[in-house]
This record gives structure tokens, C-alpha cells and sequence, in this order.
């Protein structure tokens, strides 16, 4: 994941299957998890950043990718996530 501020006051994000993926099948199926994933912690991202993704092959679950994208999102401090009961 990459990150840098931006001046819009919003979040953008790019989303970019590795060179590495098998097929266009496997690169839009990625591509569409991680849109999925995004849009349901937007709401708790910092906005004013643009922040890009890039995924590898593999053979991931919607729950492992979420999990993924929010370990990162929290590592570079983007994002707030309420706790989970």
C-alpha cells in the first residue's frame, strides 16, 4: 500500500492487480474484492489522501481480504475502525 496526502479533501484509491496475476478473469475478480472492501470502510478512512493497492495472486477469501486491507489501512494510521464485539 502507498499513500500521500492530497489537497481535495477526499480520499481517492487505486486499485492494481499484480503483473503476476494468472488471467484478466483473476485481475477483475481481485479488483472487485478489493472495490467491495473499500467501500465498506470508506466511511471510517481519513479523507485527503490518495492511497493505492496493489494485489497479488492468490487464492484469498472476502474475510481475508478485508482483513488485509484493514490491517494496512490501520498500520499507516487511515483509518479508524470501530471495535467488534
Amino acid at each position: 500500500m502507498w499513500h500521500k496526502r492530497n489537497d481535495l479533501g477526499l480520499t481517492r484509491v487505486l486499485l492494481s492487480p499484480s503483473r503476476k496475476c494468472r488471467n484478466a478473469v483473476e485481475r477483475n475478480h481481485n479488483k472487485r474484492q478489493g472495490r467491495e472492501v473499500f467501500r465498506r470502510l470508506k466511511e471510517y478512512v481519513k479523507p485527503g489522501f490518495d492511497i493505492a493497492f496493489v494485489f497479488f495472486p492468490g487464492d484469498y477469501s472476502y474475510q481475508e481480504r478485508y482483513q488485509q486491507i484493514s490491517d494496512l489501512l490501520k498500520k499507516a494510521l487511515l483509518c479508524d475502525l470501530p471495535v467488534l464485539n
